[in-house]
C-alpha cells in the first residue's frame, strides 16, 4: 500500500533522526531532485490559434513552470 500524503510529510519531518545531518541533507536533496525531474517541461506544439510554449510533463494541462516547480523554485530562491 502506497504511503499517505500526510505520512509522507512527517516522514519527511523526522528524516533520519539518527543519520549525520549530511546524510539526512543529501536524502533530502535526492527526493527533491527526483520530484524535479518528473516535473520536467515538454513543448507543446498547438495546432489551433494558441502559440506554441512549454507544458509539464507532469501536470496534464498545466504551462511550465508548473506549481510544484513554482513552489520550489519560491523556497530555493
Amino acid at each position: 500500500m502506497a504511503v499517505t500524503h500526510n505520512k509522507l510529510l512527517v516522514k519527511l519531518m523526522v528524516l533520519g533522526a539518527d543519520e549525520s545531518e549530511q546524510t539526512r541533507l543529501s536524502k533530502t536533496t535526492q527526493a527533491l531532485r527526483a520530484v524535479v525531474e518528473l516535473h520536467k517541461p515538454m513543448l507543446w506544439k498547438n495546432l489551433g490559434n494558441d502559440t506554441d510554449g512549454y507544458k509539464c510533463q507532469v501536470c496534464e494541462g498545466n504551462s511550465y513552470p508548473c506549481p510544484t516547480i513554482q513552489a520550489i523554485e519560491k523556497d530555493i530562491g
